[in-house]
């Protein structure tokens, strides 16, 4: 109970750390014996030597030193190929691959045992496109002429053999020297009070978060930048987030380089079935990446938690709005989400206080707006139906945690400027995933042009568009705003309108916004980008007569207003203001 209430704060510790890892033992000792005895099944390993001396040899070598053992099968990616070979068994994955070459994955593991606990012992291995993966040691490089074929392997007094082409590859028990047919897995080991021990994986083929990737080999460059970014990193969680660095340094053993995509922000992931593994593409400085850890911990410590407890039931149809991301959630995907970004908000609430100037004044921005995030989300999960007693307690008590954060100082500006950010993507959200009954929406369309009152609409449903991303300049123009740094002026009237909105310009926005809706094509990202901007400036106008009014039907339904403008346009063949149907619907329009 204890280790509960410490993470339901959100919270953790490296006892807590290590209690995790035990549990997620017993859970991967279950996964490999399913997939041991999936691999009995008639003709499962076909090329293959037969699953039952695999089984034999790996207990040897787990009786002979169960600590080497273990610490191989908890490896992450151990944890994804063996998921993933017991989903190709089972008809849950599809590949062109035969299925032996996946559930080969035992042979592999008990090799590899064997070699740890100093065992002699020969097998076969299967290759795709000529590479075999040794987890936790490297890649094994032969002929890629044939997609899967086989490796002939032995081990004797620690040392691996690997056989094929006519070729050998000897892999010690510290193989850590590339050669032309051998690449090893890299260890980073940053920090010196508190060291941070880290796989730095590009090569194992399970390191993604769901079908097998070929190997991305980086360049010593990219290693270099790598080490310092992480080197960096960690000093500055050790420095000013020593709780959370000690409980992380326990934690994380493995980061996959992801592709840096030109014009994205920085990306990362983990995986449930790789407890100690995050996934990121290389941050641009050592902050991001701080982030980074913080956030991917969570997950980390969240998924582990998910595994021993239920927090939400799945009724397979609810679907919620995540204010960090641009499509719809399932619950429980949902919770993960809180989880982390509730880690995000802590570390940007502490961070912001270890600095100065504009510096700290754009970490007080990220603080508000992952805070922001953060109390939204509590917000709407606090009532889920499926949520578990355990599932609310946990929302309970981060909440209670957010709400001690309420009377931090900040500036109005920063918050405006964080509550335009959030708003910009809750409204592009709700006009895109929401879904209005036609025929609601067709007999509001009639009432408000016979001039009647409007009729309490239902609730809306959400279905996922299928633009299940769409590009936004408001964030980017607020965190210029705060840096001051200018902005090019655009011939697009959207991009003046948002810049204008950003710079408290609220009068010229609002007239580009209504302009433009009434020229853009339906449907179109111009429109909905219209939509949101009216949204927005109505929000910030002090006007009256209506328009704060209108502005919250407009926050609380865009969806409806929208659907309802485009039928009254449609009805009588022109324009027609946006603000005023707003204004009408106010009365029968509420939040949810």
């Amino acid at each position: 109970m204890e280790f509960f209430e410490a993470l339901a704060r959100g919270s953790g510790s490296p006892k807590i750390t290590r209690f995790l890892w035990n549990t997620e033992l017993s859970r991967r000792l279950l996964l490999i014996v399913s997939l041991f005895r999936d691999c009995e099944a008639p003709g499962a390993l076909d090329a293959l030597p037969p699953a039952a001396d695999a089984w034999s040899i790996l207990n040897e070598a787990r009786e002979a030193d169960r600590a080497a053992v273990d610490d191989l099968l908890l490896h992450p990616q151990v944890g994804n190929a063996a998921a993933y070979a017991l989903r190709r068994q089972r008809g849950g994955a599809n590949s062109d691959f035969p299925t032996w070459t996946d559930l080969g994955l035992v042979q592999t593991l008990a090799l590899i045992a064997a070699a740890r606990a100093g065992l002699t012992w020969s097998t076969v291995l299967p290759a795709r496109y000529g590479t075999v993966m040794l987890p936790t040691l490297g890649l094994a490089k032969f002929s890629a002429a044939v997609a899967a074929s086989t490796v002939e392997a032995r081990t004797e007094a620690g040392t691996i053999y690997l056989r094929a082409d006519g070729r050998e590859v000897v892999v010690g028990p510290d193989p850590t020297l590339d050669t032309e047919h051998w690449w090893h897995l890299r260890h980073v080991l940053v920090g010196s009070n508190l060291p941070l021990t880290i796989w730095l994986d590009d090569l194992d083929p399970f390191r993604d978060l769901a079908d097998p990737v070929p190997p991305g080999r980086l360049d010593d460059e990219a290693v270099d930048r790598w080490r310092t970014l992480l080197d960096e990193a960690w000093t500055l969680l050790c420095t000013h987030h020593a709780e959370s660095a000690a409980a992380l340094a326990e934690g994380v053993i493995s980061l996959v380089p992801l592709p840096t995509r030109p014009g994205h922000e920085t990306r990362s992931a983990s995986n449930g079935e790789a407890f100690g593994s995050m996934m990121v593409s290389e941050p641009p400085d050592a902050v991001t990446l701080a982030v980074a850890l913080v956030h991917e911990f969570q997950h980390i410590k969240l998924g582990a938690l998910m595994h021993l407890l239920t927090l939400a039931e799945d009724d397979g149809s609810s679907l919620y709005y995540a204010p960090w991301r641009d499509d719809p959630r399932p619950l429980n995907g949902f919770i993960q989400g809180i989880y982390a970004f509730f880690g995000i908000a802590e570390f940007w609430r502490r961070h912001r206080l270890t600095l100065s100037g504009t510096d700290a004044v754009l970490a007080g921005y990220e603080y508000l707006y992952a805070r922001g995030q953060t109390i939204e989300a509590l917000h709407s999960v606090r009532d889920a139906a499926t949520l578990t007693g355990t599932g609310r307690e946990l929302v309970l008590r981060l909440g209670s945690v957010v709400d001690t954060w309420l009377s931090d100082q900040v500036t109005p500006e920063i918050e405006r400027l964080a509550r335009l950010t959030a708003g910009c993507h809750r409204t592009a959200w709700r006009l895109r995933h929401r879904r209005v009954v036609a025929a609601e929406a067709a007999l509001l369309a009639e009432a408000f042009s016979r001039r009647r009152g409007p009729e309490f609409p239902s609730t809306p449903t959400v279905g996922p568009d299928p633009a299940q991303r769409w590009p936004q300049r408001i964030p980017t123009l607020a965190r210029r705003r705060i840096l001051g740094v200018g902005t090019p002026a655009s011939p697009n009237p959207l991009a003046t309108a948002d810049l204008a909105l950003v710079h408290g310009d609220i009068d010229t926005a609002l007239s580009i916004y209504q302009n433009r809706l009434a020229g853009s094509e339906r449907g179109s990202d111009e429109e909905i980008q219209a939509w949101v901007g009216l949204t927005l400036a109505l929000s910030e106008s002090s006007s009256e007569n209506g328009g704060q009014e209108a502005a919250r039907a407009l926050t609380c339904r865009p969806d409806l207003v929208r659907a309802v403008h485009i039928r009254v346009g449609r009805a009588r063949g022109r324009a027609v203001d946006p603000v005023e149907i707003a204004a009408w619907l106010a009365p029968v329009v509420k939040d949810g």
